[in-house]
């Protein structure tokens, strides 16, 4: 008989599952996450997440708080950027030779952001409009070399109480949030999106909200939310605006301007205690519906790991090429955003989750993402985000490295009697026998796995990987391999446990590594 005959192979599939927060683990499915940072979904698989790579150069020592990625004309294209020293900027297209547009800024209470209007007939210009809640609403008409105020704001946008929010739909600029009339949705011209003033266009909302928060636009009508709750649809498809009516549509509101986010056919976005939300609408004819997403999965995650008082400035993109949505937002304790928390949403859209098993969810503490936004690069819409360096980094750079350095890649399965997969080793103690890995390297490198036995870490494997077979394209000639998975050897495993959770890491630079599936062998003690 084989040394291993009387084994039983559990195995744990990797890549249909992400970060769970849910305290009882009996809850989790198998292969449920406790920890999930660093990391991506791509092929299905644990992989380790894409790297960052420096764009252009700094503008200088400080923080960049909000970016657009503004095409003046089809063939311009500008960074527009706030900064922590009050000056509004724009680059030259490639994160370098800065020009400061606008400064003198009020930084205490800013939330800034920008959002694009203008280009409202033929021969006008595009337009950048940045708004922070304090300062006057700034203006940026095509490739211009400076800022102005905006022309025609409503009487209520006076001095110091400034909107927190502005939004185009339907042809014309939309904003709101102001202290003034906190509760207020105001409407420009559609033929001119600096005035506000000529026909004057106020619709008020209802329904216990300390002010308007952020809006965007929506199948046929406009998105607002209030803080603390509140989410209204202006549904604005008659083509008459008196008859256009509002609904309220969810109860969470947004904490700041750039905490929602359309997400393909859906919206998403963040309410002030971490919860995210998501917005459909399966009948054209009828009105959006929300529910949430993360109060089943993630429970108290959001409470115990990110700092919610800072989620008013926290950030949210959707990236339509890896489907998935990415919020920027601070650690518990933390006022600097160095988290990046990540819904993926592939799997669910390509079909592949056959069996239940929750949203992916995933987080980022490589970076400080101070500004998140999604630039044009190389044609394709790619996450970029600016730090507290006065530096533009681009996202999903397939080195797995930031600038050269680093970062851990780490997966922490729930503990686990593996009851559900096996009825025998329910309840029971169990001799860990073997591990083995099955995983895609497109790097050689090392990864640690280590054991925990009843809660208590008790062994470390250490595994040297070999690169897989190369993928396309590369420089020929090369030898094609016939399988891209490869599988570790058996690695020998010591002890006893009833419960069993395993924990990998790697640190090293430029390791790209995928995470298919880990193989226990078990035997009932």
């Amino acid at each position: 008989m084989g040394e291993y005959d009387n084994v039983t192979p559990v195995l744990i599939a990797a890549g249909r599952t992400g970060l769970y927060g849910l305290r009882n683990r009996e809850l989790l499915p198998t292969a449920g996450l406790i920890v999930l940072r660093n990391a991506t979904f791509e092929d299905a698989t644990w992989r380790t997440g894409p790297g960052a790579s420096i764009l252009g150069a700094a503008i200088g020592s400080l923080t960049i708080q909000a970016g657009i990625d503004f095409w003046p004309d089809p063939d311009t294209q500008r960074a527009l950027v706030s900064c922590g020293d009050g000056t509004l900027r724009k680059d030259d297209g490639a994160g370098a030779n800065w020009v400061t547009l606008a400064s003198g800024l009020t930084t205490a209470g800013q939330v800034p952001m920008w959002a694009l209007g203008g280009g409202e007939d033929r021969g006008r210009s595009k337009k950048a409009f940045h708004t922070d809640r304090i300062n006057a609403v700034r203006v940026l008409a095509g490739d211009g070399a400076s800022m102005t105020t905006i022309s025609r704001p409503p009487e209520d946008w006076v001095g110091s109480n400034q909107p927190g929010w502005l939004c185009a739909h339907e042809g014309f600029l939309w904003g709101g949030g102001g202290p003034n009339f906190p509760e207020a949705t105001y409407r420009s011209l559609r033929e001119d999106h600096e005035d506000f003033l000529t026909r004057r266009y106020i619709k008020p909302l209802w329904g216990g909200l300390r002010r308007t928060t952020a809006g965007l636009s929506y199948k046929g009508g406009l998105v607002v939310w209030g803080d603390p709750e509140g989410a209204w649809w202006i549904d604005t498809r008659d083509p008459n605006d008196l008859n256009w009516r509002v609904v309220k549509i969810g109860q969470a509101g947004c904490p700041g301007p750039l905490g929602a986010v359309a997400a393909e056919d859906d919206v998403l976005w963040v309410d002030p205690q971490g919860g995210w939300h998501l917005i459909s609408m399966t009948d054209p004819q009828g009105t959006p519906r929300a529910q949430d997403l993360t109060q089943k999965q993630l429970g108290s995650w959001f409470r115990n790991y990110i700092n919610r008082s800072q989620l008013h400035l926290a950030q949210m993109v959707w990236d339509g090429e890896r489907q998935k949505a990415e919020l920027a937002c601070a650690s518990q304790g933390q006022t600097q955003k160095n988290r990046r928390v990540v819904l993926d949403l592939a799997q669910k859209r390509m079909g592949l989750n056959q069996q239940p098993s929750g949203e992916r969810w995933s987080y980022w503490d490589a970076d400080r993402n101070e500004a998140l936004f999604m630039r044009r690069a190389s044609g394709v819409l790619e996450p970029t985000f600016g730090d507290a360096s006065g530096r533009l980094w681009r996202l999903e750079q397939s080195a797995r490295n930031r600038n050269g350095s680093g970062y851990t890649f780490e997966w922490f399965t729930r503990d686990s009697d593996f009851g559900e997969i096996y009825r025998a080793f329910m309840g029971r103690r169990k001799n860990l026998r073997y591990l083995q890995l099955v995983y895609d390297a497109r790097t050689a490198g090392t990864h640690s796995i280590e054991l925990y036995h009843n809660g208590e870490k008790r062994q470390t494997v250490v595994l040297d990987l070999e690169a897989g077979p190369p993928t396309l394209p590369v420089t020929l000639p090369f030898q094609l391999g016939t399988e891209n998975m490869l599988l570790t050897r058996k690695v020998r495993l010591t002890g006893q446990a009833e419960r069993i959770a395993l924990r990998g890491l790697s640190t090293a630079a430029n390791f790209d590594l995928s995470i298919a599936a880990v193989i226990l062998g078990l035997e009932a003690a």
